[in-house]
């Protein structure tokens, strides 16, 4: 759930950034503007399907267009975003029975810095997030919760950004990242829906974005989540720890400037884990979560200023709410520098 500074320059060739913001995480916008849809870095507050145990929120669909694209210098964003869930789905995609609903509105605040240092041939650089959730679950099992406070914050020690290369009639532009959520958001044993992991994950990510002639992008960014276990779960299940499995997710986006400013386009994510979730070290058979989410996109801004409001509907699921979100985010660039005329 980390998203990084991201600058963009009119040329491949100069050293010197011209700083255009592009995208990432959560934004300060419309957290409460549109109560439809989403949840922080991800899905803030996934309801528990398999005897409580559940991934933890990671980004889904908070970064997008153009995310590729970064630079020296100081970014400031704000992500609200809403999800809400009236179905729950099982290990075979069928909806479980009842009334399950999810509420999550969240807003994470991001802070990012690319230095002039270089290391094998990038910029490096530093990420931190912290996610403020409100979160309602209502399920037929009789869980009946709300939630409220500072999840767990996520620290990016470590990113390189390379420089925007010309590639064809284009330019193709890299990031990677090391990030780590650290288990002090709010949580109680006694609780058994809460915002807090009570575990570490780790979290690292590639992302790219190919520009064709500063109209056309396709951009990408793929996470790899792993997950330590929780030794203090709910204490109403009678179990000793829980850990949850091993999961890939990634987010997809292509948008094209119909306008000087103004971008439209797709975009989509995709989780699946890969390992089954475990309590008291033992696998929990058929317990792996998957979901897509699928939509349209606005971005518009300029001059280190930039907005963007994405929406998607979830399919395909499994072990896991279905429901829509609504991402929006501001971005605020700061350079370190003026950039060469």
């Amino acid at each position: 759930m980390g998203v990084l500074a991201s600058f963009r320059r009119s040329s491949a060739q100069d050293d010197e950034p011209e700083w255009i913001v592009v995208r990432e995480r959560r934004a300060l916008l419309v957290r409460a503007v549109l109560a439809i849809c989403t949840a922080l870095v991800g899905s803030i507050a996934t309801t528990p399907i398999t005897a409580q145990v559940q991934l933890p929120s990671v980004n889904l669909g908070d970064t997008n267009f153009e995310d590729g694209f970064a630079g020296p210098g100081l970014l400031l964003e704000e992500f609200p975003d809403v999800y809400s869930a009236g179905t729950l789905k099982d290990s075979k995609g069928a909806t479980v029975p009842g009334t399950n609903t999810l509420i999550a509105i969240a807003s994470t605040s991001h802070v990012a810095f690319i230095s002039n240092k270089r290391l094998f041939g990038a910029w490096i650089g530093a990420e931190f997030l912290v996610p403020i959730v409100d979160v309602e679950v209502k399920l037929a099992n009789g869980t009946n919760a709300t939630v409220r406070g500072e999840a767990d914050p996520v620290l990016g020690p470590f990113a390189l950004q390379w420089a925007p290369k010309n590639v064809g009639h284009g330019v193709f532009v890299q990031r990677a990242i090391l990030d780590l959520t650290a288990p002090i958001g709010k949580y109680s044993d006694h609780r058994p829906v809460n915002i807090g992991n009570n575990f570490v994950t780790i979290n690292p990510y590639y992302a790219f974005t190919y520009e064709w002639k500063s109209k056309l992008e396709v951009s990408a960014r793929l996470h790899y989540l792993w997950n330590s276990a929780n030794s203090d779960p709910f204490v109403d299940l009678g179990i000793k720890s829980m850990q949850p499995g091993q999961a890939f997710h990634t987010n997809y986006a292509s948008s094209y400037e119909v306008l000087k400013g103004v971008r439209v386009g797709f975009n989509g994510y995709w989780l699946q884990q890969l390992t089954e979730h475990q309590i008291d070290g033992k696998d929990v058979p058929d317990s792996k979560e998957r979901t897509v989410g699928l939509g349209p996109g606005v971005q518009f801004g300029g001059d280190g200023l930039f907005f963007r409001v994405n929406s998607y509907i979830e399919t395909d699921v499994r072990n896991r709410s279905a429901g829509t979100r609504v991402t929006f985010r501001i971005s605020k660039a700061l350079p370190t520098r003026k950039p060469k005329p």
